[in-house]
């Protein structure tokens, strides 16, 4: 995130009717229920979206902007298409906000920690003082060992490897060279193998 300060008469036009978009993603193939809003405040737009996702949808909310040189056109304001798999930190950080909504819900309600597929969320990072960089946001155990998860135990080595080179250095000092593409190659290799039962997560990434 970067603040700009800036001049408030830079802009040439304004206007006080925005249109929402709201996108509801919900099933095993996140079926899309989408709704246009209009004469509505962005608080009405995010009361909208929570209710039709309800305990089993996540949700996006988009402008939506008719340019009059490339027609009409979204400027999402929370999450994104969440059938696009993700291709950068930022949109990793993006998916996650709407999939935690959804898991905070679920939690509270008691019912099981599942996206609208039926997965679990594993989330791949480092932090000090575990052997394990594996976790579960909202579970009662939240930390988890490989053995928690059907992990091959090759991968479960090269991960223990992974996070035992991130936890030898000091605080201060900069992750070793090639750490963070290791840790991408391993996230691709456990998402194959966790593919069926969750999605992970590679939480190591900075936005």
């Amino acid at each position: 995130m970067r603040g700009i300060e800036v001049d408030e008469r830079d802009s040439s036009w304004e206007s006080n009717d925005p249109r929402y978009r709201i996108y509801v993603f919900t099933g095993a193939a996140s079926a899309v229920t989408t709704v246009d809003l209009e004469d509505a405040t962005f608080k009405d737009a995010e009361w909208s979206a929570t209710t039709l996702a309800g305990e089993d949808g996540v949700w996006s909310i988009a402008l939506v902007v008719d340019d009059s040189t490339r027609g009409r056109g979204l400027i999402w304001l929370v999450g994104g298409d969440y059938n696009s798999p993700p291709k950068s930190p930022r949109e990793w950080r993006m998916r996650a906000e709407m999939q935690d909504r959804l898991l905070a819900l679920r939690s509270r309600k008691r019912l099981p920690l599942t996206l609208p597929d039926g997965r679990r969320v594993i989330r791949l990072f480092p932090d000090w003082g575990r052997e394990w960089p594996i976790w579960e946001s909202f579970s009662d155990e939240y930390t988890l060992d490989a053995e928690d998860l059907p992990l091959s135990s090759e991968l479960s080595a090269d991960i223990y490897a992974w996070n035992a080179a991130w936890q030898a250095r000091a605080e201060t000092d900069p992750v070793p060279d090639g750490w963070a593409e290791h840790g991408r190659y391993l996230h691709a290799r456990m998402q194959a193998e966790l593919h069926a039962v969750a999605e992970v997560r590679p939480d190591f990434e900075s936005p």
